[in-house]
């Protein structure tokens, strides 16, 4: 059996053990239910598509949130609503399945990270800004608050999407390279870092001297497998799932981009919709939220376990931190400030973090 093979069935235990506990405080976070008398006499029955890019597998975090909101939606109505669940990019990838969601083609799609979002709402780039939030407790809090929901009906607005459930993406992004352990900034120069095809994420590895090389995911292990790249940035989910360890021998815990999922559903379709469907739909959305959280959580925790038996990981310090910050924050941010629609976005989500982490009781 492969070295593959064995870590995906031993991470998988492990997140379906971690799962178990996690699972058990579900109730707990609840959508609250309206309860008048006989509230689904005489709707109609609907059939819904949900569609994602991950693989049918209920340990992994968007298939197990895809599988809590069918649960939730067919329980909660009785089987008037029926969720018809497509996974592993049947119907395409996931710039398809938006533009799919936008057309009314499907009804709902986990759209994978704000470079996805990006090209029907620019402004959703300020999820970029390198270095911009000490952890992803801050994150959520931005996105799920008053800033999040201000952007996000911005975005129906301009787009016709509208987010139902918004949680990390593994995480942080991290670099990893099979030439040397990165430390500081100057241990990047002259590196090949493959990236997604997002002017930002290139700006950040332009800025610490290193080459952005946009390739696609299908064909980068090839790529790092025969040196066309010397590294890569993705999220320690990601690292696992992709086996790039099998052909990276370094890795650095930079935390430079923060990324998430956004699950998301034609807003025409929803408006139509009986009101109690509508809420049914919504409250789904919460259910697949905290079930997603709580299983990429589980799984990067336990991922970074298993990744350190086969590769160098190294932690930068919060000076070293601070130096990756100074080299790319600052310019990245004017060139985003170019590449959104609305450049007061960019002061919005600064002033957002900043009133999270005092929030929260982050001092820096």
């Amino acid at each position: 059996m492969s070295k593959k093979i064995l870590v995906l069935i031993s991470i998988m235990l492990l997140v379906s053990i971690a799962s178990l506990g996690l699972l058990g405080c579900e109730e707990e976070a609840a959508p609250t239910e309206v309860d008048p008398e006989d509230p689904l006499a005489g709707l109609p029955e609907i059939e819904i598509t949900y569609a994602h890019t991950e693989v049918a597998d209920p340990t992994q975090n968007m298939h197990a949130a895809a599988l809590a909101f069918k649960d939730y939606v067919e329980e909660r109505s009785e089987g008037k609503i029926t969720v018809d669940i497509s996974p592993a990019g049947e119907l395409g990838d996931t710039a398809s399945l938006q533009e799919m969601t936008m057309t009314g083609e499907i009804e709902i799609a986990a759209a994978v990270t704000e470079g996805t979002v990006a090209l029907a709402y620019p402004n959703i780039q300020v999820c970029a800004i390198p270095y911009l939030f000490d952890s992803i407790d801050i994150a959520l809090e931005v996105f799920r608050g008053e800033f999040g929901q201000e952007m996000f009906e911005d975005m129906r607005e301009q787009t016709g999407l509208r987010v139902i459930s918004v949680w990390d993406n593994g995480g942080f992004r991290h670099f990893t390279n099979s030439v040397r352990e990165v430390r500081t900034p100057e241990d990047m120069e002259g590196l090949r870092i493959r990236t997604m095809d997002i002017p930002a994420h290139m700006a950040i590895v332009e800025n610490l001297g290193a080459s952005p090389t946009p390739i696609s995911w299908a064909e980068l292990y090839t790529a790092l497998e025969t040196g066309v790249v010397d590294g890569q940035e993705n999220a320690i989910p990601v690292v696992i799932i992709g086996s790039v360890y099998e052909v990276q021998d370094y890795m650095t815990l930079d935390g430079h981009v923060y990324s998430q999922t956004h699950t998301i559903t034609n807003d025409e379709w929803f408006n139509n919709l009986p009101v109690l469907y509508q809420q049914i739909i919504l409250d789904g959305g919460v259910r697949a939220e905290n079930v997603g959280e709580k299983y990429v959580r589980a799984y990067r925790d336990h991922g970074l376990d298993y990744l350190s038996q086969y590769m160098d990981i190294y932690e930068p310090t919060p000076e070293e931190i601070e130096l990756f910050r100074e080299a790319t924050q600052e310019t990245v941010l004017e060139f985003i400030k170019e590449e959104v629609d609305d450049p007061e976005w960019v002061d919005k989500v600064l002033e957002a973090v900043q009133d999270a982490r005092e929030q929260l009781g982050y001092e820096r």
